[in-house]
Protein backbone atom coordinates (compact mmCIF):
# COMPACT_ATOMS: atom_id res chain seq x y z
CA UNK A 1 0.00 0.00 0.00
CA UNK A 2 1.20 3.11 -0.85
CA UNK A 3 1.85 6.13 1.49
CA UNK A 4 -0.53 8.44 -0.66
CA UNK A 5 -3.30 5.99 0.04
CA UNK A 6 -3.02 5.82 3.48
CA UNK A 7 -3.08 9.44 3.70
CA UNK A 8 -6.01 9.40 1.84
CA UNK A 9 -7.65 6.80 3.84
CA UNK A 10 -6.55 8.68 6.97
CA UNK A 11 -7.87 11.85 5.91
CA UNK A 12 -11.04 10.44 4.92
CA UNK A 13 -11.47 8.54 8.56
CA UNK A 14 -10.77 12.14 9.97
CA UNK A 15 -12.97 13.64 8.26
CA UNK A 16 -16.09 10.86 8.92
CA UNK A 17 -15.31 10.96 12.93
CA UNK A 18 -15.14 14.69 13.14
CA UNK A 19 -18.41 14.75 11.32
CA UNK A 20 -19.69 12.22 14.23
CA UNK A 21 -18.07 13.59 17.00
CA UNK A 22 -19.68 17.34 16.18
CA UNK A 23 -20.97 19.19 18.66
CA UNK A 24 -19.87 16.83 21.60
CA UNK A 25 -16.60 19.29 22.08
CA UNK A 26 -14.24 16.85 20.79
CA UNK A 27 -12.20 18.08 17.30
CA UNK A 28 -9.45 16.30 15.48
CA UNK A 29 -6.65 17.22 13.19
CA UNK A 30 -4.70 15.30 11.20
CA UNK A 31 -0.62 16.47 10.94
CA UNK A 32 0.89 14.54 7.83
CA UNK A 33 4.42 14.72 8.25
CA UNK A 34 7.22 14.33 5.20
CA UNK A 35 10.36 12.48 6.23
CA UNK A 36 11.16 12.47 9.31
CA UNK A 37 14.83 11.20 10.85
CA UNK A 38 13.52 8.05 12.51
CA UNK A 39 14.59 4.87 13.68
CA UNK A 40 11.51 3.44 10.71
CA UNK A 41 13.85 4.79 7.87
CA UNK A 42 16.73 2.34 9.40
CA UNK A 43 15.20 -0.43 7.53
CA UNK A 44 12.87 1.00 4.81
CA UNK A 45 16.19 3.33 3.15
CA UNK A 46 18.26 0.29 3.14
CA UNK A 47 20.25 1.01 7.18
CA UNK A 48 21.76 4.49 5.76
CA UNK A 49 21.14 7.81 6.68
CA UNK A 50 18.06 9.61 4.36
CA UNK A 51 19.30 11.56 1.85
CA UNK A 52 17.66 14.83 0.79
CA UNK A 53 16.26 17.01 3.86
CA UNK A 54 14.10 15.47 6.57
CA UNK A 55 12.29 16.92 9.43
CA UNK A 56 13.01 15.95 13.24
CA UNK A 57 10.76 14.59 15.73
CA UNK A 58 11.04 18.02 17.57
CA UNK A 59 9.87 20.06 14.11
CA UNK A 60 6.70 17.29 14.57
CA UNK A 61 6.10 18.28 17.95
CA UNK A 62 6.51 21.66 17.06
CA UNK A 63 4.10 21.27 14.72
CA UNK A 64 1.41 19.52 16.72
CA UNK A 65 1.58 22.12 19.56
CA UNK A 66 1.10 25.10 16.97
CA UNK A 67 -2.64 23.25 15.67
CA UNK A 68 -3.39 22.17 19.72
CA UNK A 69 -4.30 25.30 20.83
CA UNK A 70 -6.83 26.09 18.16
CA UNK A 71 -9.37 29.07 19.17
CA UNK A 72 -13.34 28.32 19.29
CA UNK A 73 -14.69 28.39 15.80
CA UNK A 74 -11.45 27.94 14.06
CA UNK A 75 -11.22 24.07 12.73
CA UNK A 76 -7.53 23.70 11.62
CA UNK A 77 -8.11 20.01 10.55
CA UNK A 78 -5.20 18.83 8.26
CA UNK A 79 -1.41 20.03 8.68
CA UNK A 80 0.87 19.27 5.74
CA UNK A 81 4.48 19.57 6.73
CA UNK A 82 7.10 18.79 4.81
CA UNK A 83 11.00 19.67 5.31
CA UNK A 84 12.46 22.77 2.52
CA UNK A 85 13.22 20.76 -0.67
CA UNK A 86 11.38 17.68 -0.26
CA UNK A 87 9.57 16.74 -3.68
CA UNK A 88 5.69 17.07 -3.33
Amino acid sequence: MSMSLVYLLLRQLLQMLTQLAHGDGVWMALVAPGRVETAFWDDWAGGGPLEGPVLTAEDVGRSVAWVWPEPPGVDVNTVVVRPVGQAV
